[in-house]
């Protein structure tokens, strides 16, 4: 398979966040700040707090409140993006990990194929506005050249927002 590996520079930084607002901000410090409690108040990690979360006999106030508050977290995500459209279907689903409490998969598959459709249209405004250069194929048919890093007029690379999170920071699994 070669040479797999994380980069935030390929993964990470490229991801297409929507704008941060208000509604993300608040939601996100309410879970976080919920979570951080259930897991003092507890005595537990972020494994036996998502394996509870998980589970589908679980029903503890402090873990039905986790679940709505997740509940408030993708919907605001939602509204970020404008998809208000899209039926988020809550519930506990069969995914590759096991049973959990998650967006339906019809929902998934339909956020993952919006999610690469946004990251495409923003890759070709960055090619619009001279972000990136094209790949150009060898005069020999051979690999494609990797394009330089975007730079703005600064001679940086530009900045997307991140909510706060970094990779360092803040693991997202």
């Amino acid at each position: 398979m070669g040479n797999l590996r994380y980069s935030p520079t390929d993964c990470f930084e490229t991801f297409p966040f929507p704008e941060l607002t208000d509604e993300l901000e608040q939601i996100g410090v309410s879970y976080h700040e919920f979570r951080r409690e259930i897991m003092l108040n507890r005595q537990e990690g972020l494994t036996q707090t998502y394996n509870r979360f998980h589970n589908e006999r679980e029903s503890a106030p402090d873990i039905a409140r986790l679940r709505e508050l997740h509940i408030a977290m993708d919907f605001a995500v939602n509204h970020a993006y404008d998809w208000q459209d899209l039926n988020l279907a809550h519930g506990f689903h069969q995914t590759k990990q096991g049973i959990r409490f998650t967006i339906s998969p019809e929902a998934r598959q339909e956020a993952l194929d919006r999610l690469l459709e946004l990251n495409f249209a923003r890759h070709e405004e960055e090619l619009k506005n001279g972000l990136w250069e094209k790949p150009k194929a060898s005069k020999k048919g051979g690999k494609k050249t990797k394009s330089p890093e975007p730079e703005t007029k600064d001679g940086k690379p530009p900045q997307q927002g991140n909510f706060g999170f970094t990779p360092e920071q803040d693991s997202l699994f």
